[in-house]
């Protein structure tokens, strides 16, 4: 499987907006987990949030949601989906002006028939600065 993501922010305004894109380099389809691709709030943990320096965690505190199996999202051979949600009111952020780690550590799927077979998708850390009020 070749296939590359990345997270990117936008903490402007009192938001903090994560652009997840994922791009598949590779001869064969790829499947993503939902909540990365379409999804308008995620339910759940699905980005991991710290304070930077320190490495503290952020609370999850959002909706949480069962996820099925097969809630997976096609990427076809040499393309890229990106998306776009809004996690300002799904985490604790502290009052103030902050600076923050954000990184997903997750599974893309080879093969949906084989849903046990799943390969894991890591982003790089990005850091962010969020002035929450």
């Amino acid at each position: 499987m070749n296939l590359h993501a990345s997270l990117s922010v936008d903490a402007r305004h009192d938001k903090v907006w994560i652009t997840f894109k994922a791009e598949n380099r590779g001869e064969r389809r790829v499947w993503l987990p939902r909540a990365l691709t379409d999804d308008p709030r995620p339910g759940g943990r699905v980005f991991d949030v710290r304070v930077h320096p320190g490495g503290a965690p952020i609370a999850y505190v959002g909706a949480n949601a069962a996820r099925g199996g097969a809630d997976w999202f096609e990427l076809p051979p040499h393309s890229a989906h990106t998306h776009t949600v809004d996690i300002t009111a799904d985490y604790a952020f502290r009052p103030g002006d902050h600076t923050y780690e954000l990184r997903y550590a997750g599974l893309a799927l080879a093969d949906i028939h084989h849903p046990e077979a799943t390969t894991p998708l890591v982003t790089e850390p990005v850091l962010f600065r969020h002035i929450a009020p």
